[in-house]
């Protein structure tokens, strides 16, 4: 019982441990600060205008706490509800401790009516001897003439007188008490199944709180893998909350990447305004071209000037010829006018070379142009589909920014509203933790006392089986009591009969009435010898108790293969765990060495105290486990459930044992009952006076099945009498040990 609330106390305080842990874990990070972000938007959230359009993001780690807050609280709940179990466990211990305590009342009462009753059964047999000795003679030839029938029944050695019935006076009194001790004795014998019936109780209502115990641990281990679970699943979350919170920093590094592009197309549109800068020089030279143009029309107008002269001079010339032949005085004229004119032919073409050189040039010029405005109009083509794109993709890149902005801010105000409900939440967890510490704290502290109850209870039940023990002793020399008072009612019954009439047969009487005296004298020896062997038999009692303190004491160096066997199997099945191996080193006394060896860190010693079952001491029990002092008895394991449950089994099967061996015996005693009965009385009537003393007193034979049944009756209790030990080497003792290995 101890074992399993300690474990369950270090489950809960485990428990509550990993909620702090889970709350403190789930406290979220500040927001970041708008002038930490500043101008620049690349601590936004990292959400690119591809993924925008393709996928939402997922929701971040904020939507699952509270289904975490949710699950804690459900874990909150049940745990009060096993508080409340084991309230009710708490009552139960306390309703059946005091029903315990009334019973023990009552049968320290019936107790001493017993008592009592033994005292008043002695005072009645010294009044009937000293009646004996009163009248002789009359005894004597009562005896005489009936012979004493005596006959075993009960397994006890008790008898009753059997005689011829003759008519005569009866006392009054001696019949009372005879009757009066019948219904004491059916009545005993009424209380005596009672008792019974209430040791079955009792043991029934240990198997149900051993079943108890086991429903709790079961109920534990399931709440331990509950909280195993709800660990993962915030392991997860955390694991969640790390990806969400990378993939947040992608979409910043994106969204800075965007941010970068967009400063490139601005400045592309910056260069493209430059260009447009540049197109003004273009028009300079359209400027330019236009003067050419009017110099070559200007050019145009002299030559149709020069034209017009010469054609005006070639009539004077054509004037002067003939004014030459008119008059030869004017050749030297002429001749001047023929250079002129040559010279004139010579500016003319030179003239004309010069117009037809400005005329290609001209040309030139012109498909020059007309090649750089194709040029410049299809690069102004370009630039401006490529300038409406790239505004097209700035305005959406614009939206996508303020979408984006848009959504930071509602997701910051939700991350916020959600910090304060997680806040608030973990809040009125933590008091709702706070309170479950204490309410755990006083029903830790009720268990303690429970547990003082419980140790009461238990030592209340050993004086309790001492004391039914010292019952059955009183029992057995309560029926020798009956007996011989049953023999002396009987036989003071005979003398009165035949006391009127043997008054003239007083001599033989006389003869007999010696017989008696040595007949009575025989039973106080038999009586005697029966008290040397009560205290022979507890003398032996006292000797095998010493032994098997001494066994338990001697049994720190070995230990039961088995439970080693299975504390190695339950090592293996339970992946290697920790408590088995801190039993195992605990229980075979490992070294140091020993344990650096196998790598085990001791933390501190086990609380659980291994408890005998069914009312054995601890001692008893701790010798089984294989430590003989109250030190290492209170080192057993947390997980002891296994042994517990072996322990139990066993039990269980020396209790069917023990009924089946009392209903063998009780069909044997009433077989040899009623073959008595039916046998000739005669043959009994025909028995020398030498034999009474020995049919007074039981045996040799009959006091082994006498000790034999009130040890089979109590064979669990550690306080049988010696005569046990003969029953235990029969059969295969559970406490026996292998030799060491």
């Amino acid at each position: 019982m101890r074992s399993s609330i300690a474990t369950y106390r270090e489950s809960l305080s485990r428990l509550a441990g990993e909620v702090d842990d889970a709350a403190a874990d789930e406290v979220p990070a500040p927001p970041l600060a708008p002038a930490a972000r500043g101008g620049d938007l690349s601590a936004t959230p990292p959400s690119s205008g591809r993924r925008r359009r393709y996928s939402r993001p997922g929701p971040g780690p904020e939507a699952a706490e509270p289904d975490e807050i949710s699950k804690l609280r459900v874990d909150i709940q049940k745990l009060q509800a096993s508080e409340a179990e084991i309230k009710a466990l708490s009552f139960n211990y306390a309703a059946m401790l005091k029903e315990k305590e009334e019973q023990l009342g009552k049968l320290r009462e019936e107790n001493g009516s017993l008592k009592r009753s033994m005292e008043s059964c002695k005072a009645v047999s010294a009044n009937s001897n000293g009646t004996l000795e009163r009248s002789p003679r009359a005894q004597r030839n009562a005896v005489q003439e009936n012979p004493l029938n005596l006959t075993k029944q009960n397994g006890y050695g008790g008898g009753s007188f059997h005689g011829a019935q003759a008519n005569g006076l009866h006392p009054v009194t001696g019949y009372q008490k005879g009757s009066a001790l019948e219904e004491e004795r059916s009545s005993l014998i009424a209380k005596q199944a009672s008792l019974e019936n209430e040791i079955k109780q009792l043991k029934q209502q240990l198997s149900n709180n051993s079943e108890k115990e086991t429903e709790a641990k079961r109920r534990l281990e399931d709440e331990t893998k509950r909280n195993e679970f709800l660990q993962q699943q915030l392991n997860e979350l955390k694991m969640n909350k790390e990806k969400i919170s990378t993939s947040m920093e992608g979409l910043h590094k994106e969204l800075s990447e965007k941010k970068s592009e967009l400063r490139r197309v601005q400045d592309e549109v910056s260069r493209r305004d430059k260009e447009h800068v540049s197109d003004g020089s273009l028009q300079s030279l359209r400027n330019m071209l236009m003067a050419l143009q009017k110099e070559n029309s200007s050019l145009k107008i002299e030559k149709v000037k020069l034209e017009a002269d010469l054609k005006s001079m070639k009539s004077t010339s054509q004037k002067t010829v003939d004014s030459a032949l008119d008059t030869n005085n004017k050749i030297s004229d002429s001749e001047k006018v023929k250079e002129e004119m040559d010279s004139l032919k010579r500016a003319l073409q030179d003239a004309s070379r010069e117009r037809d050189k400005a005329v290609q040039d001209l040309a030139r010029l012109k498909q020059h142009l007309l090649d750089k405005d194709l040029e410049d109009q299809e690069k102004m083509d370009e630039d401006s589909k490529l300038i409406e794109e790239l505004r097209v993709v700035c305005e959406q890149q614009r939206a996508h920014i303020m979408q984006l902005e848009r959504a930071l801010k509602v997701e910051m105000a939700k991350q916020e509203e959600n910090k304060k409900i997680i806040s608030e939440e973990h809040q009125r967890s933590n008091e709702q933790i706070e309170d479950l510490k204490y309410k755990l704290a006083s029903c830790m502290s009720a268990l303690e006392s429970k547990n003082v109850e419980l140790l009461n209870l238990q030592t209340a039940l050993g004086q309790y089986y001492a004391e039914s023990e010292a019952k059955e002793r009183l029992g057995g020399d309560l029926a020798v009591a009956r007996e011989e008072l049953s023999k002396l009612a009987e036989s003071l019954k005979v003398a009165n009969q035949t006391i009127e009439i043997s008054r003239r047969e007083k001599e033989d009487i006389a003869t007999k009435l010696s017989q008696a005296e040595r007949m009575l004298a025989d039973g106080k020896r038999s009586m005697q010898k029966l008290e040397d062997d009560n205290s022979r038999l507890r003398r032996a009692l006292e000797q095998s108790m010493t032994t098997v303190n001494r066994m338990s004491l001697d049994s720190d160096n070995s230990v039961d293969r088995r439970i080693v066997i299975k504390l190695l199997v339950t090592y293996f099945q339970r992946n290697h765990s920790k408590e088995v191996l801190d039993l195992m080193v605990r229980m075979l006394g490992f070294s140091e060495e020993d344990k650096q060896r196998i790598g085990f860190a001791q933390n501190n010693a086990g609380k659980g105290v291994v408890r005998g079952v069914l009312g054995l001491p601890g001692r008893l029990v701790g010798g089984i486990v294989g430590g003989g002092s109250s030190g290492k008895s209170t080192q057993a394991s947390q997980d002891s459930q296994s042994f517990a449950d072996l322990w139990v089994d066993f039990l269980l099967k020396e209790t069917e044992e023990r009924e089946k061996r009392e209903a063998s015996e009780a069909a044997r005693q009433s077989q040899e009952e009623s073959h008595t009965a039916t046998g000739p009385s005669t043959s009994s009537s025909i028995q020398q006076p030498s034999q009474h003393p020995a049919n007074l007193a039981p045996g040799p034979s009959t006091r082994p099945h006498l000790l034999g049944s009130t040890d089979s009756e109590f064979s669990t209790v550690p306080l049988a009498s010696s005569s046990s030990s003969s029953s235990y080497s029969s059969a295969p003792n559970p406490f026996s040990r292998p030799p060491l290995r």
